[in-house]
């Protein structure tokens, strides 16, 4: 058994391209799986920190689109750089989608190249705004909320850990952080200001 979690992250993107083994190539995925699929949805966290079956949605269909576009990978340089793009590509077809503006882009069924350049419907000056408004949402959050969700999203600590950590209940830490989401998605859907949004 060749052993896959050795190679670096081009060497899986290139035997992924080249192996015509079944096999082979599910333990490639599988790999790849295993070293991005936590650092994807933490980068996503950063913009929808409020909603996790949308980031495991988003992330899964980055690894469907590896799966897809196999046979191409063999050219990408930097597999980091490659799946990153792909996940801001998704991330702004499903926002656009839960806006109601247009139905959600399959890459795969679509005129979209094999290997991502660029995208017509990304637009990374909204996406940069996206991202400041949302952690400037996070920061105004009362203190113990902000802290408990940080905690529970970003560091993905369990609310027991968090109790532990903070000398808390757990269903104190429970409320902060369901009480943080409800905030989060009050203020960034409602497209109240900060301050509204606090009171």
């Amino acid at each position: 058994m060749d052993p896959y979690d050795t190679y670096t992250d081009k060497q899986l993107f290139e035997f992924l391209a080249e192996t015509r083994k079944q096999r082979d190539m599910e333990r490639l995925l599988k790999e790849i799986i295993r070293r991005y699929e936590k650092p994807l949805a933490t980068k996503l966290r950063l913009t929808i920190p409020y909603d996790e079956d949308l980031i495991g949605r988003i992330v899964n269909d980055v690894f469907i689109d590896v799966w897809r576009k196999r046979r191409k990978l063999a050219s990408v340089e930097s597999p980091r750089a490659w799946l990153l793009k792909v996940l801001s590509f998704k991330m702004s077809d499903a926002i656009q989608k839960m806006k109601g503006r247009e139905v959600y882009v399959d890459f795969t069924n679509s005129d979209y190249q094999e290997i991502p350049e660029n995208h017509p419907d990304f637009d990374e000056e909204r996406y940069e705004r996206m991202v400041q408004k949302i952690q400037g949402a996070i920061a105004n959050l009362p203190v113990k909320r902000r802290v408990a969700f940080t905690m529970r999203i970003f560091d993905e600590l369990s609310i027991a850990g968090i109790a532990r950590i903070r000398k808390l209940s757990e269903q104190t830490v429970k409320n902060h952080v369901g009480l943080a989401k409800q905030q989060l998605k009050k203020m960034l859907g409602s497209g109240k200001s900060r301050k509204e949004g606090c009171k």
